[in-house]
C-alpha cells in the first residue's frame, strides 16, 4: 500500500518534472527574428528595409535553468522544492531594420515599435498550435546608430533593432509562437 506522503512526493516531483520537460522543449520553440539578418541597403530616402520574416534562434538550457550547483537538502521540503529557473529570457536584435535619411536628420529619429500576436492580442507572441495561448513579450527599443554616409547625396544609413524579453512563465504550451512586430521610423521636432 502506498501511502498518501508517498503518493503526494510522486506526484510533486511528477509535476516538477513536467514543467522541466515543458521548459526545455519550449526552447525549441521559434518565434520570428532572428540576430544575423542581412538587410538590402535602402537607396531611396526614408525607405526603411527590413526582413519580412525573422527566426528566433532556440533558446538555451543555460538561459532558463541557472548553472548547475551542488546543493544540500536539509529537510524534505527542501528536497521537493521546485529547481530555480529564469523565467525571463532576453534576446537582442541590433541592425533589425535599416533607412536612408538626410545626414541633417540622423540625430532627430526614434522608432516606436509595436508587437501583436498572431491571435491579435498586443504585447506578445501566440502559439501557432493553440492560438488562443500567449507569451508576454516585452518590447524595448535598442538605440538608432549610423551604419554608413554617402556625402555625394548627403544622406546617411542608419539602422535599429529591438530588445526582447520573452516572459516563460506566462507560456502555458510549448511549440512554436509568432506575432508581427511593426516598426514606425519617426523625426522629433527641431
Amino acid at each position: 500500500m502506498v501511502s498518501t506522503h508517498e503518493f503526494s512526493h510522486n506526484l510533486h516531483l511528477q509535476r516538477c518534472l513536467g514543467i522541466l520537460v515543458t521548459l526545455l522543449t519550449l526552447p525549441q520553440s521559434q518565434v520570428w527574428a532572428e540576430s544575423s539578418v542581412v538587410l538590402p541597403e535602402p537607396t531611396q530616402i526614408y525607405e526603411l528595409a527590413t526582413p519580412q520574416q525573422l527566426t528566433i534562434p532556440p533558446q538555451q538550457l543555460g538561459e532558463v535553468l541557472p548553472p548547475s550547483e551542488s546543493e544540500t537538502v536539509k529537510n524534505e521540503q527542501d528536497l521537493l522544492a521546485p529547481p530555480p529557473i529564469n523565467t525571463v529570457v532576453t534576446r537582442e536584435f541590433p541592425g533589425m531594420w535599416q533607412m536612408r535619411v538626410p545626414i541633417d536628420e540622423v540625430d532627430s529619429l526614434y522608432a516606436t515599435y509595436e508587437l501583436k500576436a498572431v491571435n491579435g492580442q498586443s504585447d506578445g507572441f501566440s502559439s501557432s498550435d493553440r492560438t488562443n495561448q500567449n507569451m508576454r513579450t516585452h518590447v524595448e527599443p535598442l538605440p538608432i546608430v549610423e551604419v554608413s554616409r554617402d556625402e555625394a547625396t548627403n544622406t546617411a544609413v542608419v539602422e535599429g533593432g529591438v530588445r526582447l524579453q520573452f516572459d516563460l512563465s506566462t507560456a502555458t504550451v510549448a511549440g512554436e509562437y509568432g506575432g508581427v512586430l511593426t516598426v514606425t521610423v519617426n523625426r522629433r521636432d527641431k
